[in-house]
């Protein structure tokens, strides 16, 4: 069809690290020459990584030849305070310009990055930072994972969770009421909606 000019397909991987704590062997994992062969192998077209306080380090460590050598286009910031545009960019969606598939959400396991990024039509690796004291992250991993909201994802093997989580249907956020509760058709939940106002 002359004239007509091909909407772009892209697909990003959006790492989240937090704003704070570091995670210097998450940042180094998503940089490995595995990790990027796995992204390349699946279509992913961005890398998009937030390193909180370590930006630079991120920057020293990333393969200059990442476009020409895994097809994939990096970038990398310490922090934003709304990362809404981010989970954006990861998400399924379409505008005038580029059509963007399903990506994937790779977060450190603290329970408000997983929330946020649960609200996006995307899909997440939740990975707990054992660097941590008393580390609760891999308690909610486990949790999350346990209810089919995410996948939990370890140092090590990030890049087989990526893989993994291609083929894997997770459960949409937030939970609908539980069968047979009190919130079903006429129950509790019904009431309070009927008596709030609108």
């Amino acid at each position: 069809m002359a004239g007509k000019r091909q909407k772009k397909v892209s697909r990003t991987a959006f790492v989240t690290i937090g704003a704070t704590a570091g995670f210097r062997s998450l940042l180094e994992e998503v940089v490995s020459k595995t990790f990027l062969e796995t992204l390349q192998s699946l279509n992913f077209t961005d890398l998009v990584v937030q390193c909180g306080p370590d930006v630079d380090y991120f920057n020293a460590i990333t393969p200059q030849d990442a476009l020409e050598s895994f097809g994939l286009t990096i970038t990398a910031f310490s922090y934003a305070s709304d990362l809404t545009e981010f989970f954006l960019q990861a998400s399924r969606g379409k505008t005038e310009k580029d059509s963007r598939e399903c990506g994937v959400i790779i977060s450190h396991a603290g329970s408000g990055s997983i929330i946020g990024a649960l609200e996006f039509d995307s899909k997440l690796i939740a990975v707990p930072n054992p660097e941590l004291m008393d580390n609760h992250q891999l308690e909610i991993a486990e949790e999350m994972q346990s209810q089919g909201f995410l996948v939990h994802g370890s140092l090590g093997s990030v890049a087989e969770a990526v893989k993994a989580i291609d083929g894997v249907t997770l459960r949409k956020w937030p939970p609908g009421p539980s069968p047979g509760s009190a919130y079903q058709e006429g129950g509790l939940w019904e009431a309070i909606n009927e008596l709030m106002p609108r």
